[in-house]
C-alpha cells in the first residue's frame, strides 16, 4: 500500500494577515502547491492520499470546500482527511460533515481491507474515547498492521522540538492513552501526524510515528509513505513542491532524513537510513 501524505494546508479564502510558524506561510501559492504536490504524489504511485488535518486555517466552510475541490479536481486517487484542530475552531463537524470525505474513507478502507491493513482515522474532539467511537479495538485476525492518521502525534514530542529549540504547539489531551491503547495490540503499527510542523519519525515500541511538516510553510513538503504489511515495512519518502527533496539548506524542523526506511520485528521497528549504518531501535523516547 503506498500513501500519499500532506497535512497542514491551512487553507484561506478571507484576507488575512501574515501568519507563520516556523516560517512564514505562503497562503497565495497554495492552490498551485497543492496541484503539483498531488500530481506527484499520484506520479509515485500512491493509491491513497490522505490529509492528516488543519485542511483550513479559520475552520470556515468557504476554505474548507475551497481545498476539497482543489484536491478533488486535481486528484486521480482517493481522498482521505482528518479534521485538525483549526478545522474545528467554528464546528467540530465541519470536515466529517463533507460527503466527499466521509466516502474517501469509505473507499480507504475498502483499500485497506484488501492489502491487509487496518487504516484508522482519529479526530480532535477532547469528548471522545477514541477505543470506543472511534473503532480502536482488537485488530482482525486477518490484519497485518494497522495505519492510524491523527492530526496530532501521538508520541510525545515536547522535549524532542525543544532540544531543536522549536516551539510546541500542544498536544492531544488523550494522546497517552491512545498511546498506550497501539502498544497493548503489539501489531506493527503507522501513525500519520501534523500538526507540529516538522520533518521526522520516531518509534516508540511498536509504534511508528512519521510526521509531514505544513504544506503552506517551506519547504512545503509531503510524504510518500509504503507499507508492506507482509514484510512489515515501512518506506518513507519525502516530495516538495512536485519534486524530490534535498538536504541542501535544510531546515532546523527537518528532523529526519528525506528518505526512510524500517522494519517489524520482534516487538519493535528497526531504522535502516539510506547510506546509514542499521541500527535497531527499542524505543526513542
Amino acid at each position: 500500500m503506498k500513501l500519499g501524505v500532506l497535512a497542514d494546508l491551512h487553507w484561506s479564502v478571507a484576507p488575512h494577515a501574515p501568519e507563520r510558524w516556523h516560517a512564514p506561510y505562503d497562503f497565495e501559492g497554495l492552490a498551485a502547491r497543492c496541484a503539483a504536490t498531488v500530481e506527484t504524489l499520484a506520479e509515485h504511485g500512491c493509491e491513497l492520499l490522505v490529509v492528516a488535518g488543519d485542511l483550513t486555517h479559520h475552520g470556515d466552510e468557504a476554505s474548507c470546500a475551497a481545498a476539497l475541490e482543489c484536491l478533488l479536481d486535481v486528484s486521480p486517487i482517493p481522498l482521505a482527511v482528518v479534521e485538525g484542530n483549526h478545522d474545528v475552531l467554528r464546528d467540530r463537524d465541519l470536515v466529517p460533515a463533507h460527503a466527499a470525505v466521509r466516502a474517501g474513507w469509505r473507499r480507504a478502507d475498502a483499500l485497506a481491507r484488501e492489502q491487509l491493513v487496518t487504516l484508522r482515522p482519529v479526530g480532535v474532539d477532547p469528548e471522545h474515547r477514541w477505543a470506543r467511537d472511534r473503532g480502536l479495538g482488537p485488530v482482525d485476525g486477518e490484519t497485518r498492521s494497522t495505519v492510524l492518521v491523527s492530526h496530532f502525534p501521538l508520541v510525545p514530542h515536547a522535549a524532542r522540538l525543544a532540544a531543536a529549540g522549536l516551539p510546541f504547539p500542544g498536544e492531544l489531551l488523550d494522546r497517552g492513552l491512545l498511546l498506550e491503547l497501539l502498544g497493548t495490540t503489539g501489531t506493527p503499527t503507522v501513525v500519520l501526524s501534523g500538526h507540529v510542523h516538522v520533518r521526522d519519525a520516531i518509534a516508540h515500541g511498536n509504534v511508528l510515528q512519521i510526521c509531514v511538516p505544513a504544506l503552506v510553510e517551506r519547504p512545503h513538503e509531503a510524504a510518500v509513505v509504503e507499507i508492506d504489511p507482509l514484510a512489515q515495512a515501512v518506506r518513507c519518502t519525502r516530495i516538495r513542491g512536485g519534486a524530490p527533496t534535498s538536504e541542501r539548506g535544510a531546515q532546523s524542523w527537518l528532523l529526519a532524513p528525506s528518505e526512510q526506511r524500517w522494519s517489524f520485528a520482534d516487538g519493535s521497528w528497526t531504522r535502516h537510513e539510506v547510506g546509514a549504518v542499521r541500527h535497531h531501535v527499542l524505543a526513542e523516547v
